[in-house]
């Protein structure tokens, strides 16, 4: 069958309403055309389906059994693509619609909020799906459609097919270690070699800051002992202040009982690039570019500038 959507629903809305009257001459009142153009489109479905789906009884005309059964399919598919076209609409209107916006945990206390507040302020009855995960996890969601726009903290931007990656910004990085640590009162930035042979706390796989943490310490040959793994960023930081290894995280990442020291790789302070997807079809949502324009404008102010040595966006 070769139908557009909407003469597609017509044809299932035309069996569906025949189906309770009964009656072609009926049916044709209820729908508001002609009962010849009605009987042409019953005619052609009949030839598209190769059976024929009614027939004459009497002075009238009935639904034979493969009418039937196709009427009953009829009713079911009118109804969910009527209530599918509700959601739809409601999803993407620009005042009430919805979008789904995914983040890494500890972008839920820093970042967030303040993109949340400014679009709160501004269109109050936008509603918003957050969904928190692994930076990875992230990017296949928004890659999948699963979600509308994904923010992320990579080394650099995000590259997957009809994906957008725009950085915003970066955050320094620096090493967690607990308040009696050797290193706590370091006055300088101190090489990620100092943590030789220590144990790491680390991120579980396929979260950004784990990706991150691996490339640091291949890159300047450091031996660590990996000692826990965990999906928040807030726990690493509780498992440094008890004494259970040091971490490396987003400068602000460290709590009670921990220290932040600033960290030397290479001859530079290491960052990680923060940056907002998006699904190219995702935009086409009004509520997710609303979302996308507080995001753009309260984020970069909240971030150190992007380097030089971070590559730029994707297209």
């Amino acid at each position: 069958m070769t139908h557009d959507l909407s003469s597609l629903l017509r044809s299932w809305r035309e069996l569906a309403v025949l189906a309770e009257t009964g009656h072609v001459t009926d049916t044709a009142a209820i729908l508001g055309v002609a009962q010849p153009t009605l009987s042409r489109s019953l005619a052609r479905v009949s030839a598209e389906v190769g059976a024929p789906l009614v027939r004459r009884h009497g002075r009238g005309i009935v639904l034979t059994r493969y009418g039937e059964q196709l009427a009953a399919v009829a009713e079911r598919v009118v109804a969910d693509t009527e209530a599918a076209v509700r959601r739809i609409r409601a999803e993407v209107d620009p005042e009430r619609g919805l979008v789904r916006f995914g983040f890494q945990h500890l972008m839920g206390t820093q970042l967030v909020p303040r993109v949340l507040r400014q679009l709160h302020d501004e269109h109050p009855a936008i509603r918003v799906d957050l969904v928190e995960g692994g930076a990875h996890m992230l990017a296949g969601q928004v890659a999948d459609g699963e979600i509308d726009l994904g923010l992320v903290a990579l080394p650099a931007p995000v590259e997957r097919p009809h994906v957008t990656s725009e950085v915003l910004g970066e955050q320094e990085l620096v090493l967690v270690v607990p308040a009696e640590h050797r290193l706590a009162g370091a006055d300088a930035p101190v090489p990620l070699t100092a943590i030789q042979g220590e144990p790491l706390v680390r991120m579980a796989d396929g979260y950004g800051m784990r990706t991150i943490t691996e490339a640091l310490v291949a890159e300047v040959g450091v031996d660590v002992e990996p000692s826990y793994e965990c999906r928040d960023l807030a726990t690493a930081s509780g498992l440094v202040a008890a004494g259970l290894g040091v971490t490396v995280a987003p400068r602000g990442a460290g709590g009670p009982g921990t220290v932040e020291v600033a960290l030397d790789v290479a001859g530079r302070t290491p960052t990680r690039a923060v940056q907002l997807l998006w699904h190219e079809a995702a935009l086409d949502a009004a509520p997710v570019r609303l979302l996308r324009r507080s995001v753009e404008d309260v984020l970069p102010a909240l971030l150190g500038p992007v380097s030089s040595g971070v590559p730029p966006a994707s297209p």
